[in-house]
């Protein structure tokens, strides 16, 4: 009878593995194709969401903040949700509160990038373990994946759900 609850740990070590692998067998290939943007205000807008996702997949507070201010004071009041989720970045001092708000300016700020790419690729990407296997999702310049919901523990988590041309 005690083989039974050691069959079932194993069982769930296997699920979790198998969860968060790749199935992307390029997966230790990166592939970053230049971007450029309609105008002058996506391409800022999109560099500062990078440098909040690299802060965050870093676990840098501090370099998410200050990606969250520049972000914020980029896009202005222009876009409403996109300003006031990079302000609530910029002011949070807990790196799970940042992780929240960045999860939902990615979806915020999708329509944003759609709309102004011109040319190249950005990959919107995804974790399904994220926040409590409720998932989240990020875009990122290189098709590698680099998770900011997890960052070095579990860092390469997540697929490449869509491709943004």
């Amino acid at each position: 009878m005690r083989i039974i609850p050691q069959i079932g740990i194993l069982v769930a070590i296997g699920i979790f593995v198998i969860s968060c692998k790749d199935s992307n067998s390029k997966s230790s290939e990166t592939k970053t194709v230049a971007i450029a943007f309609k105008n002058d205000l996506a391409d800022k807008a999109f560099q500062h969401y990078t440098h909040i996702k690299t802060a965050l997949t870093n676990g840098n507070v501090s370099e998410a903040k200050k990606g969250g201010k520049m972000l914020s004071e980029t896009i202005s009041n222009n876009y409403i949700d996109i300003s006031n989720l990079s302000k609530k970045i910029a002011v949070s001092e807990n790196l799970e509160e940042q992780r929240q708000a960045f999860s939902e300016l990615t979806i915020a700020i999708q329509p944003f990038i759609e709309s102004n790419l011109e040319n190249g690729e950005i990959y919107k990407q995804y974790c399904p373990m994220a926040f409590n296997n409720a998932g989240g999702y990020w875009f990122s310049k290189e098709e590698a994946v680099s998770n900011p919901y997890f960052g070095e523990k579990m860092l390469k988590c997540g697929t490449v759900k869509e491709v943004i041309k």
